[in-house]
Parts: C-alpha cells; sequence; structure tokens
C-alpha cells in the first residue's frame, strides 16, 4: 500500500546490515591473513564502492551464496592499484580508505561523484600528511585525493577536535602499518565500530573514556587475526521505520536484530523523550557490539523536545528524520548546534528547513540551531521536495507523506541506492 496520512506501521522488520560497519568489516579482514567470511554485509552502492577499492588495493573478496568471503593480505601489503578509485558518493569510504593507503608505500588517485568532491577531506588529511604521506587535494580542501603513502609512517600522538568517527578511523587504519604506539584523544565520543572490531580481531589496542576525553592507544605488534561476522541491522536505516512507528498511534512495529551500540542509538532516547512507546527487548553483545531487539506500540501523539549541541554527534544522521517528527509533535521543537549538518551530503540543515516549509511546517534557523513549530494537524503537504541527491533527504520527506494530505512530489529517488536500496519496497511491506 502506498504510504500517505491514512497509513499505520505494522509488522516485524529486519534492517540491512549496518552501513559504517559494513565499510569497516571488509577493509579490516581485508588486512588479515587468511579466510575472514561477512554475511548480511550491506549491498548498497557506498558499501560496494568500498569493497571494489579494497580489490584495486589487492584484497581477495568472492561473493558466495549471499555472504563474502575475504582473503587479505598483511598491513603494509597494499598493492598499487592499476586504476583510480572511485568512491562514488561514499564519504566513509574515500576516507577510510585514504588513511588506511596512507601509510603504505603506494601512490592512489581517489575520486567520487559531483556531491563528494564538495564534502571537505582537509580536517583528515591533515592528520595524515603528520605522519609523512604526501596528499594533494583539490582547493586544498576537496576530492579528488592524490596520495602518496609512506612505508615508514612516524608514530604520533592525535588530537580530534572534530567529532568525526571518519577521522578517528582513517588514522586508526593508517596505524595498522605505523611501527610504534599512535595515540589518539578525542574531545567528543563518536561511533567506535573501528575499535570494537580490531577488539574482536585480536588487535594490540586500548581504550580508556572519561566524562571530558575519549582516549586510544595502538600498537601493531600483534597481527589481524581473521573473523566470521554477520553485520547487525543499520539503526540508521532502522530509524525511519522506528520514527514513522512513533509518528502515528495504533501503530505496532518489531525490530529484530538492530545494532544498539551507544554512539547510534541517540534518536532512540529522543523519541522515547518525546513519548515514543519503544521497548528494548533481548539485549546481547555479539563481538565487542550490542545487538536488541525492539517492540513499538504507539499509544499516543509525541511532544516537543530540546536537543543540545552535546546530544547531536550521536544522532547526526538522524535529524533529518526527527525534523518530520518534531513537525507532528505538539510545540516547538530545538534541535542545537547543526553545524556538522552543512558538510554532509549535501547542506542538510537548509534542506531540512526548505522542504518544512514546502510541506506547510514553520520553521526557523538561528546560528546553526533548528526551530520547528509542531503541531497535531494534518500538514498540506504536495510540495515538490529538493533533496540535492541526499538519501537521507529523500527517506524523510517520504515518511512525510504519512502526516500530510496530500503526498509530496519526489523526483528522482535513485540516490537513496547509496544507503539502502531495498527502502521504498520495504516501507510498503509495512505500512497498512
Amino acid at each position: 500500500m502506498p504510504l500517505n496520512y491514512k497509513s499505520l506501521i505494522k509488522g516485524s522488520y529486519f534492517p540491512p546490515g549496518d552501513k559504517s560497519i559494513s565499510h569497516r568489516i571488509l577493509i579490516l579482514a581485508g588486512q588479515a591473513i587468511g579466510r575472514s567470511k561477512i554475511y548480511n554485509l550491506l549491498e548498497s552502492e557506498d558499501v560496494i564502492n568500498t569493497l571494489k577499492a579494497m580489490r584495486l588495493l589487492g584484497g581477495n573478496i568472492v561473493r558466495k551464496d549471499k555472504n563474502y568471503e575475504v582473503f587479505g593480505i598483511a598491513p603494509g601489503g597494499l598493492f598499487q592499484p592499476k586504476t583510480k578509485i572511485d568512491f562514488g558518493n561514499s564519504g566513509t569510504g574515500i576516507r577510510l580508505i585514504c588513511g588506511l593507503i596512507s601509510s603504505n608505500n603506494i601512490e592512489a588517485k581517489l575520486v567520487g561523484d559531483n556531491s563528494l568532491s564538495k564534502r571537505p577531506m582537509k580536517r583528515v588529511t591533515q592528520h595524515l600528511s603528520r605522519i609523512g604521506a604526501k596528499i594533494e587535494l583539490r582547493k586544498k580542501s576537496f576530492p579528488p585525493i592524490s596520495l602518496k603513502g609512506i612505508g615508514n609512517a612516524v608514530p604520533l600522538t592525535f588530537e580530534i577536535l572534530i567529532p568525526s568517527a571518519q577521522i578517528k578511523s582513517a588514522i586508526m587504519l593508517s596505524a595498522l602499518n605505523t611501527n610504534g604506539t599512535i595515540k589518539i584523544k578525542e574531545f567528543k565520543t563518536t561511533r567506535d565500530h573501528t575499535e570494537n572490531m580490531l577488539k574482536s580481531m585480536g588487535y594490540n589496542i586500548k581504550v580508556k573514556e572519561n566524562s571530558v576525553h575519549r582516549y586510544i592507544e595502538m600498537r601493531n605488534n600483534k597481527d589481524l587475526k581473521t573473523i566470521d561476522y554477520k553485520v547487525p541491522g543499520d539503526p540508521s536505516s532502522a530509524a525511519f521505520f522506528i520514527s514513522a512507528a512513533c509518528l502515528k498511534p495504533g501503530s505496532k512495529l518489531v525490530v529484530k536484530n538492530m545494532l544498539f551500540n551507544k554512539t547510534r542509538v541517540g534518536f532512540i532516547k529522543t523519541l522515547i523523550k518525546m513519548g515514543g512507546d519503544i521497548k528494548i527487548i533481548s539485549k546481547r553483545k555479539i563481538h565487542n557490539e550490542y545487538i536488541a531487539d525492539l517492540k513499538i506500540h504507539q499509544k499516543r501523539n509525541l511532544k516537543s523536545t530540546i536537543l543540545e549541541p552535546e546530544d547531536i554527534p550521536l544522532q547526526v544522521d538522524e535529524i533529518p528524520i526527527l525534523s518530520v517528527v518534531a513537525s507532528f509533535a505538539n510545540g516547538l521543537t530545538v534541535f542545537k548546534g547543526l553545524k556538522e549538518l552543512t558538510v554532509k551530503e549535501s547542506n542538510r540543515l537548509l534542506l531540512i528547513h526548505k522542504n518544512l516549509k514546502k510541506i506547510g511546517v514553520k520553521s526557523l534557523i538561528k546560528n546553526y540551531d533548528l526551530y520547528i513549530y509542531g503541531n497535531y494537524n494534518l500538514k498540506k503537504g504536495g510540495g515538490i521536495i529538493n533533496h540535492n541527491d541526499d538519501h537521507r533527504i529523500v527517506m524523510s520527506f517520504f515518511i512525510a507523506n504519512m502526516i500530510c494530505k496530500k503526498n509530496n512530489v519526489i523526483k528522482d529517488k535513485s540516490c537513496v541506492k547509496t544507503s539502502y536500496p531495498t527502502f521504498f519496497k520495504h516501507i510498503s511491506q509495512f505500512s497498512n
């Protein structure tokens, strides 16, 4: 059934494999000598581009019965790629592989599509240049990245001021082929999948955390062990279904096998705070990651909330869908400190604001804070959504059809393939 203002979300839902974990397990399994197996890999364009990149760098990756076998090569043993490496739309892929190559004695050119070519890379490459890698960027900031790695990288201490798991992971991947101890200090906790995987693969890594900082110490005196890894469901993809179920009283949804890493489920806390009826059931730990099932049985309308700047890093990808949710919650919702949203696949902050206006919702931006004036009335809808090929904007404003009298018009939805190729098929199965 097409999604519209009469729709409720009902059923039992297995989210697709987690995107962040899919990228990382391909790269790390590619650096472990021997055979690793990956189950439930997300087969989105972004992840497949990382897979192709690892093949160009010497990894032998074979698809077998919907699963993948990875025959890895040791750190420092990357092949000289015969062609430039194209990451399409993937900021995660290009930044992580940039880190990996930087401590190998090879040269590579890393490119992407129009959107990726406008995303800042200096935040990553300035750290990698310090270890001795030679890096050139377009206009000193953007892809393409011309990269000459260094075989004897300098072990350093890094302080990461911008909260970004991609910066941290790029440095950690460069550490795999750096002799000595590498120390990283984060000023805000970011997603820690790379650390968790390295621990699961027997690497010498220590992580300490206090209320202010997070400290990581790595030493490459232990080989990465091969691993059999089942990728858990992606909370950032599931967020669209969970949010949609919380939007409408009468919705009943069970979510199975979802990653429940504390750095990824900030949006669940936000939805519960707004009155979302979400119960967390059967939480378990596999490969240092928490996995859980969720039960949503929404009985009442949501209320407004305020998110402080420190709340944002742990739910930055979910702000577009939470903005739609806030439109149908009673009162003024404020999301503070959204500067990071301006350098995503698009300027998401501006697109959220413009598209809310198009569907009939009042919002304001003041100094990177977003104010949304919500109520329980159905919105006029019928807006032509401006998405600039940003997958999360497309999915969020498609879900907005549930709260609009007239369905919105979204031209060219193909960008959703970068993260969630089966999104429209899935949402039609769960809307009643």
